[in-house]
């Protein structure tokens, strides 16, 4: 008998084929939408050299309902107010239906294909988006579509286009809606206390890890941690765009030198012996978003920039935003972009009006109205990256600092890749307590990353 990956295959190959089938027709039949940059420039988009806007008929206004699925399982009032409520508002006549993986097992997206259940929109992060839809086999590409509406992909911050193509083997297999780079968030309190100067945006790694040393102290009995960077995030967006798994032979690419250096931010704040003192606290573990936000017992965070810009629980202290370190190798350059993509998949049953709604969501009228709610752009628009946060509570922060350096290239996501990133993060404890040196832990998580690889279901 089939095992359960071998039925499923076969039911995605089947799909596959009727979509290739009704491929022609399909494309043949969308009805017209507005192009992709019919909101970018006060005059709209023009085609290459005419001068002029491009002639597009109007949409279809009977009445749809639209699916969309979230593959991180966005919460139902945060999708209500981040997508539907906008989406309704400019298209009264579709309706939504929202789609969430945490809502039971029947939800889940390989299940609803398995039961053919219809998906017209599909939104992932690019950690997983990019194996996602070829595991499935919906992927769809949006290029035919692209081209007939004249749509301008470069709107968009280059690095979040050739992302796509360079994973989508020079398919577009969706547009990216939302994005997030790295900064550095401090507690002004606390460099008030110690007499330490602010952080500046423009600062290296070097002159951070100075500043964050005289941070380290026993302030009445409490421990405070001069500095810690999320290590998931460190490590997926790092400046020298290394993958966990090089996508051409599946090893994982611990041997590569400047893996060290892409742990560093990690590992040089643990060589203080206070910071050591707080993950005796922590039971092992590294500091975190906890120990900065609830119990002021950690100076320094970086993580993802928007964190508590679009946050709606006022931080219990005083706090500011610097721009995130740089390294003398790439000077100037700061951390990769996580995206979240946005897919037609392959079996979608109305993918004239997904696209009709996917272009919106990248339109400069909705991307501006999420900058000022303190959501990062996807696009290269100057005006709408100035707006960032203006709506926010926090607008008077160093809001400036997401865009103060130049974007790393995102680094390729093979299916396998988050195998060998779980190999890494599980030597950071002992790497962290200095109980291994870095050359062995890079080798034993490549050994432990090469074993899961060959287990992983093909």
């Amino acid at each position: 008998m089939l095992d359960r990956r071998q039925r499923m295959n076969a039911i995605f190959d089947a799909r596959r084929r009727r979509t290739m089938r009704k491929g022609i027709v399909i494309l043949a039949g969308f009805v017209s939408v507005a192009i992709l940059g019919g909101c970018a420039g006060k005059g709209g988009d023009t085609s290459p050299g005419s001068g002029q806007q491009s002639a597009v008929p109007a949409p279809s206004k009977e009445p749809i309902e639209l699916s969309i699925y979230s593959a991180g399982g966005t919460k139902l009032e945060e999708f209500n107010a981040n997508y539907a409520e906008h989406i309704k508002k400019k298209f009264p006549h579709i309706s939504i239906k929202y789609i969430n993986p945490r809502d039971g097992e029947a939800n889940k997206y390989e299940n609803l294909i398995m039961t053919g259940v219809n998906v017209d929109l599909y939104y992932e992060s690019v950690g997983t988006f990019f194996a996602t839809l070829p595991r499935t086999k919906t992927e769809f590409d949006l290029t035919p579509m692209i081209k007939q509406y004249n749509a301008d992909l470069n709107r968009f911050e280059p690095t979040l286009i050739d992302a796509i193509k360079q994973n989508g083997k020079g398919q577009v297999w969706g547009l990216p809606v939302t994005t997030n780079g790295m900064s550095l968030y401090y507690n002004k309190d606390l460099f008030d206390k110690f007499g330490v100067p602010y952080l500046k945006d423009g600062m290296t790694w070097d002159q951070v890890y100075e500043v964050a040393d005289k941070l380290n102290r026993n302030d009445g009995g409490k421990t405070v941690a001069g500095m810690a960077i999320s290590p998931s995030h460190s490590t997926r967006m790092n400046p020298f765009s290394l993958p966990f798994v090089d996508p051409q032979t599946m090893k994982p690419t611990f041997g590569d030198e400047r893996w060290k250096k892409v742990l560093e931010p990690i590992l040089r704040p643990a060589e203080h012996s206070g910071y050591r003192t707080k993950m005796d606290q922590l039971e092992g573990k590294l500091p975190y978003s906890g120990e900065w936000l609830n119990k002021q017992e950690l100076a320094i965070f970086g993580v993802f920039s928007d964190w508590q810009v679009v946050s709606p629980i006022p931080v219990p202290f005083n706090w500011d935003l610097a721009s995130y370190p740089t390294t003398k190798e790439l000077p100037g350059v700061g951390s990769q972009q996580y995206p979240v993509y946005w897919a037609i998949p392959a079996i979608s049953k109305h993918k004239a009006q997904a696209f009709e709604v996917l272009q919106y969501l990248v339109s400069d009228e909705y991307q501006m109205e999420l900058s000022k709610r303190g959501g990062m752009t996807v696009l290269n628009n100057p005006d709408i990256r100035k707006a960032f946060g203006q709506n926010s509570p926090n607008r008077d922060k160093n809001l400036g600092a997401a865009y103060y350096n130049k974007f790393a290239p995102i680094s390729p996501k093979p299916e396998v890749d988050k195998l060998a990133e779980n190999a890494l993060m599980g030597k950071l404890p002992d790497l962290a307590y200095g109980k291994i040196d870095i050359n062995t832990a890079l080798r034993q998580a490549a050994e432990e990353a090469n074993k899961a690889i060959e287990q992983a279901p093909r």
